[in-house]
């Protein structure tokens, strides 16, 4: 609606877009519906330290090395993955949905992209502050997944 709302106002058609530029706070953790883009959850904003007790307990068992050898970052509340891996486990039934393939993770961003374009998408750049993705193969890393608990 904004976009078509600004396309109007310009007096421009979509013809004439070149691309759409898209920027946000990287960190900030989103769940969403599958099925009709709402979100499930309010999403937890990148200055929230509300999993600072998960990330102690994950270096207590000893995961930092694996987790910053992968991502170049250590395990703390600012990224996204603890957050994600919080509001599984703090929202009834939410864990079991997104098992099921029925929920749906990002920062904004991926959230934007899903609602402009039907895709679950996102780039290196927001991946990158997920404590998820891989900084040599630039792809989610299945043991990360793991260690976060992320489906």
């Amino acid at each position: 609606e904004t976009i078509q709302q600004c396309l109007q106002k310009a007096g421009v058609g979509p013809e004439h877009l070149a691309g759409i530029g898209i920027t946000n706070q990287r960190e900030t953790a989103l769940l969403w519906d599958r099925e009709n883009g709402a979100p499930v959850h309010p999403a937890i904003v990148w200055q929230d330290r509300r999993t600072a007790d998960l990330c102690d307990r994950l270096k207590e068992e000893g995961k930092q090395e694996a987790v910053q050898s992968k991502t170049g970052l250590p395990i703390d509340p600012y990224f996204s993955a603890t957050k994600a891996s919080w509001i599984l486990d703090n929202d009834s039934g939410l864990r079991k949905r997104a098992e099921e393939g029925e929920i749906l993770f990002g920062t904004i961003d991926t959230w934007l992209l899903w609602n402009l374009t039907g895709k679950h998408l996102t780039d290196v750049t927001n991946a990158s502050r997920t404590l998820l993705m891989n900084l040599e193969t630039l792809d989610w890393d299945d043991e990360l997944l793991e260690i976060f608990r992320i489906p």
